[in-house]
């Protein structure tokens, strides 16, 4: 049984009766950890982020519109009054945020809440949201973390209520599913200077990179064992569609050379293989080294100008406050980076902008990178889906003329941010 003391000293509180009280009974399972930790702990009063002093402070400094202040007041007040809701919510922000060893993953599971809540229920979460702003401004500023910066972080929050009003008609509220990205926030993990945000993490490309010691000049080849299509885009098998013959890279190294298949700055791997002399040639970033993992808030406006202003200010704001942090590079693996986006999109956009910028390296992909994110679920139908956007129109028609949507990495080198704009690494990768 999963079974806690009290509620505020009155009565006996049991996880399953209280998701059959809310008609989320097939929450069991993924809400069960911690259960009887989270109700022996909670305080007799009322808990301080459904406190509309609370959550309104919050929400006012996330810019979160004002406009949703009558739905977070009337369903913290419905939450505060239901003994269910009040010990689920306490739960729902404890396993977010006080339990690193909660499978994040468990949380897009958490239940809808529309029996019990019916249109507040996003707003339930909206309120476990806004739960995490005091914790980050109270890490923060142990930290010596500038106010703007945390406040930008903050701004997931609004991020999030627009994603979510755009799939419910213009409802207020937060879907379960997009929780955790502010467990990296609250626990010091992410930071966004500017606008971009930044992980220290290990590099995860398969790729060894290499600069001439003399010319500057970088070249990336490929790890072993690596499959790639005919078009140079990795064969993860998940690709029905790939096209044409496969073939499985190879990487040689002895004290003085390293042989191996090179991969082009605008993202493909290449089917010849190239010696590089160790007396000429350094290798600079590898899988594992450390790099600033960068991610990519919705919200438009990613200028050049903005990525490089931003790139710049976490080049100063890492070695300022986490000197324990060090990275050589920076890396983005993402949707974004897809390279036939300049191909079936506007060559102009900010998205092919910021490819230029980098160093981009193919990845193993589904297929279907990105329809998460501009539509909401992977399971699109090009012959249906919404074509109110140009680039939702262009996806589609990528689609519907049989080709995937690849994921695809990016790196910049550190040193290599000073020339930002001048698509360094395309005019001078070796034989361009």
């Amino acid at each position: 049984m999963r079974r806690a003391a009290s509620l505020n000293g009155t009565m006996t509180v049991e996880l399953r009766e209280a998701l059959a009280a809310l008609g989320a009974e097939s929450a069991f399972e993924v809400l069960a950890p911690h259960w009887e930790e989270s109700v022996a702990s909670i305080p007799a009063g009322t808990p301080a982020f459904l406190s509309p002093a609370t959550f309104l402070e919050s929400r006012a400094f996330c810019e979160a519109p004002s406009e949703a202040d009558p739905v977070l007041i009337e369903a913290a007040r419905r939450v505060r009054e239901n003994p269910a809701l009040l010990h689920l919510a306490w739960h729902c922000q404890r396993l977010l945020f006080d339990y690193r060893d909660y499978d994040a993953s468990e949380v897009r599971h958490w239940p809808d809440l529309a029996e019990a809540l019916g249109d507040l229920s996003g707003v339930f979460y909206l309120l476990v949201a806004l739960s995490a702003i005091p914790r980050m401004r109270a890490h923060d500023a142990r930290q010596g973390i500038p106010e703007a910066v945390t406040r930008n972080g903050s701004r997931r929050v609004p991020e999030t209520m627009r994603s979510f009003a755009e799939r419910h008609a213009g409802r207020r509220g937060v879907r379960p599913g997009t929780l955790p990205w502010l467990r990296h926030h609250v626990w010091g993990d992410l930071y966004r200077p500017g606008r971009l945000e930044y992980m220290a993490r290990p590099f995860r490309g398969r790729l060894r990179a290499f600069r001439h010691r003399v010319t500057g000049e970088v070249i990336a080849l490929s790890e072993a064992d690596v499959v790639f299509n005919a078009e140079g885009y990795v064969d993860s098998g998940a690709l029905a569609e790939a096209p044409g013959e496969r073939w499985t890279a190879r990487l040689v190294e002895d004290e003085r050379a390293v042989t191996g298949s090179p991969i082009a700055p605008t993202g493909r791997a290449i089917r010849r293989e190239v010696t590089l002399s160790r007396a000429e040639w350094a290798c600079v970033l590898a899988r594992t080294d450390p790099v600033l993992d960068i991610h990519i808030p919705d919200g438009g406006g990613m200028t050049p100008e903005r990525c490089r202003d931003s790139m710049n200010q976490a080049q100063r704001f890492f070695p300022r406050h986490f000197p324990e942090r060090p990275f050589v590079a920076f890396s983005c693996i993402s949707w974004i980076m897809n390279p036939q986006i300049a191909e079936f999109y506007t060559p102009t956009s900010n998205m092919v902008l910021l490819q230029n910028e980098g160093y981009l390296f193919p990845c193993p992909s589904n297929g279907k990178a990105g329809l998460g994110f501009i539509f909401g679920t992977e399971q699109v139908d090009p012959a249906t889906a919404p074509r109110d956007t140009s680039l939702r129109r262009a996806m589609l028609d990528h689609l519907a003329a049989g080709k995937p949507l690849r994921s695809g990495g990016m790196f910049v080198l550190k040193e290599d941010l000073v020339h930002y704009g001048a698509q360094h690494y395309r005019r001078r990768a070796p034989g361009s």
